[in-house]
């Protein structure tokens, strides 16, 4: 229990540092839009570029991974939206923003500082190939399906269009696409270069924290706690048990099993915000939901670290 401390000590004091500071008034969110462009556009994208280049994949079916990861997640997405239709009584396209609540994890905040803390550096190659398709495919699956159920034929004609404008404009991405590329080169990177990408990679970790606390600072719970209980229980609970399941009887390796358990661990991403928001879907429900899924992950990540540990 000392080395799970010790691994989420530190995240929980850089995010509680963010928050802190936002709700006392030292970080606007004039500043944490600046910190959030430096990570999500800058940060990030060299640090998926730089560890796809110089990672050496290990002998692993990567067909397996993503079966073990996005099997799961379709289920939970579907369960979440029934629930939230036929129980909740929540509208379809309110229902489908529940779901995506439940099951799309918040990756680049909270995935990719924590996990290789937690399992070393040789976590990030299977942690970068889901993550490589994790945003496109929810996303745009999300998307088509409540367009559809809008039925504005107009937006699914232009879906195409959207999606390739979203893949070029993605820069996690453009960093990922750009390393894969240029690992097909077999060329290294030039020491300066590997220089500059390390002290970048030193700074992602602590900003992305910072970002992460401030953002929940902005939030509220409010409305009801219903949806809110739902996404918290099928996102930190019921989806990593379902990875290490499904993934335990394709006798995934041990570590590509570790890292696919605990980014399904991870809470809520903000990106269900953005789709309430869209769509005009009560967005006081996904912010509550959001903060009660991060808050909650607290107890269920030190768990699910303490078991892979275990194991």
């Amino acid at each position: 229990m000392n080395e799970v401390f010790n691994i989420l000590a530190p995240v929980l004091a850089l995010g509680l540092i963010g928050y802190f500071a936002t709700r006392f008034g030292f970080f606007l969110s004039t500043h944490r839009d600046g910190l959030s462009k430096y990570v999500f556009d800058f940060a990030v994208p060299m640090l998926l570029f730089s560890a796809i280049v110089e990672l050496e994949p290990p002998e692993a079916s990567t067909a397996d991974l993503f079966i073990t990861y996005y099997v799961p997640l379709v289920a939970i997405f579907s369960l979440g939206m029934i629930v939230s239709w036929l129980v909740l009584q929540r509208s379809v396209i309110e229902a489908m923003v529940i779901g995506l609540g439940s099951c799309f994890s918040n990756t680049v905040l909270l995935g990719i500082p924590l996990i290789p803390r937690a399992l070393g550096d040789d976590a990030l190659f299977p942690l970068f190939l889901l993550i490589s398709v994790h945003g496109i495919t929810v996303f745009t699956a999300v998307t088509v399906i409540i367009e559809i159920a809008r039925g504005r034929d107009a937006g699914l004609a232009n879906l195409p269009r959207q999606v390739a404008n979203g893949l070029i404009g993605n820069p996690l991405i453009v960093g990922l696409g750009l390393g894969f590329l240029w690992k097909l080169t077999d060329l290294r990177i030039h020491p300066v270069a590997a220089d500059v990408f390390h002290l970048v990679a030193t700074s992602v970790t602590p900003a992305a924290l910072f970002v992460l606390g401030s953002s929940l600072a902005s939030y509220s719970i409010s409305g009801s706690l219903a949806p809110a209980v739902l996404v918290t229980t099928l996102k930190n609970a019921i989806h990593p048990l379902a990875v290490f399941i499904l993934g335990s009887l394709l006798g995934l390796e041990a570590l590509w099993l570790s890292v696919a358990t605990m980014l399904a661990a991870m809470p809520a991403g903000m990106n269900m915000y953005l789709f309430a928001s869209r769509y005009h879907v009560s967005p006081p429900t996904a912010t509550t939901s959001i903060l009660t899924s991060t808050i909650s992950s607290i107890v269920t990540i030190s768990i699910v670290i303490a078991l892979l540990k275990i194991n």
